[in-house]
């Protein structure tokens, strides 16, 4: 357990970090929107020891101790900054859904950068927490991505430059609702499940492909900066690398876009690496109507989801609690 007894905690911080939808579509790897609702939240205690790590997980079965994101994290961060003296002590507490497609991994693993950062008044700037929260998202999908830790650690719209390793955030002046529909798919594990979503991807696409994939991401960035929903929907709901080889596991996900598209959705796609599935549209009554026919048509198909409607957050990791 995390609480050990007789410790004498020093200091401890707690942290919040939001899910994430991340690719939008075409922006495989370089784009994530932070969202509003789901939440993980780290403690991370400070004791006399040894230069030890204690993790903790609660809620949806997460493994705590070396199984857990967070000690990777915690382990990488003592170790660079040569803390010899002292142990760590973390509890996370699942609010999103591993497995889910919506950055479960990446929430903890923000939440766990950022707390480090102020509980140690480390003074990292964003490209070195990235890189720290990236450590615990290569140990969950086999190797570092940064757009949902991105998100989750800085909040908005992230666009990842990954030659300087540096994130630009734009907040959209307008709420954007956001509807999300997510099925339980009992043959998903929640550490792999983004390893093997990635291992089905080309490792190789025409020239042809690039400029068609290149031109829907550039409509998406214009929808997204105009804040145009029904061009960045168009552009979401356009991929010609990821979605034809993701959608294949994901149970009647063409049928699911055609119903949303032909209710008037502005923009459909993959969430993440899935299952989860997002849909786009300016009105909030208007998209959880449409989430919810979505959500029928697969229990009608014998597969159990859950739907609901977020919006874009323009808050990425913050603290909610400091005990000194």
């Amino acid at each position: 357990m995390c609480n050990a007894p007789n410790r004498i905690v020093k200091k401890k911080v707690a942290v919040k970090a939001p899910a994430s939808v991340a690719n939008l579509g075409p922006g495989f790897d370089v784009l994530a929107v932070a969202i509003e609702g789901l939440y993980d939240i780290v403690e991370v205690s400070l004791t006399a020891g040894s230069g030890k790590v204690y993790v903790t997980s609660q809620g949806f079965d997460i493994p705590s101790g070396e199984g857990n994101v967070a000690y990777h994290i915690a382990r990488h961060f003592m170790e660079k900054h040569s803390i010899s003296n002292h142990d760590l002590y973390i509890v996370v507490k699942k609010g999103v859904p591993p497995a889910s497609g919506l950055g479960s991994s990446g929430a903890t693993c923000a939440a766990t950068a950022f707390a480090l950062n102020v509980l140690f008044d480390a003074g990292l700037e964003e490209e070195a927490l990235l890189k720290l929260a990236g450590i615990g998202e290569a140990f969950a999908a086999g190797s570092p991505h940064y757009d949902n830790v991105a998100a989750s650690l800085f909040g908005g719209l992230v666009i990842l430059d990954l030659v300087h390793g540096k994130v630009f955030k734009y907040v959209p002046k307008r709420r954007i609702p956001v509807a999300i529909v997510m099925p339980k798919l009992k043959n998903l594990t929640a550490i792999r499940k983004t390893e093997y979503a990635r291992s089905i991807l080309p490792k190789h696409i025409s020239l042809e492909v690039h400029i068609k994939q290149s031109s829907a991401l550039a409509k998406l960035l214009y929808g997204i900066l105009t804040e145009d929903l029904k061009v960045f929907g168009e552009a979401i709901s356009t991929d010609y690398v990821v979605e034809p080889c993701r959608a294949s596991i994901i149970p009647f996900y063409s049928e699911m876009k055609k119903l949303a598209l032909s209710e008037g959705a502005y923009g459909f796609n993959i969430s993440g690496a899935g299952p989860s599935v997002f849909i786009v549209h300016e009105d909030v009554v208007a998209v959880a109507r449409i989430g919810e026919k979505v959500k029928s048509l697969l229990n009608e198909r014998g597969v159990e989801a859950h739907a609901f409607v977020s919006y874009v957050s323009p808050k990425g990791a913050e603290v909610v609690e400091v005990v000194e």
